[in-house]
């Protein structure tokens, strides 16, 4: 878990580049089971989706993050 955390937060730095920080977050977020996936994991990811701005919404990347947090 303290790994997802370090490559969320890693992307979280980079997400100036909203489409590489969400892949990002997405292949460290699927590479732990479903039940890791909630507290202060999907919190990180989940700041990082909000901090996208809306109009980027609708890139593929950032729906495949959505998506990873909806589930």
């Amino acid at each position: 878990m303290t790994r997802t955390l370090l490559h969320i937060d890693s992307a979280a730095c980079s997400h100036h580049d909203g489409d590489e920080a969400c892949r990002r977050t997405v292949a460290a977020l699927t590479t732990l089971p479903d039940d890791y996936r909630t507290g202060l994991v999907r919190r990180r990811a989940l700041d990082l989706y909000e901090a996208i701005p809306t109009e980027y919404h609708h890139e593929r990347a950032v729906r495949q993050l959505r998506d990873v947090l909806a589930a």
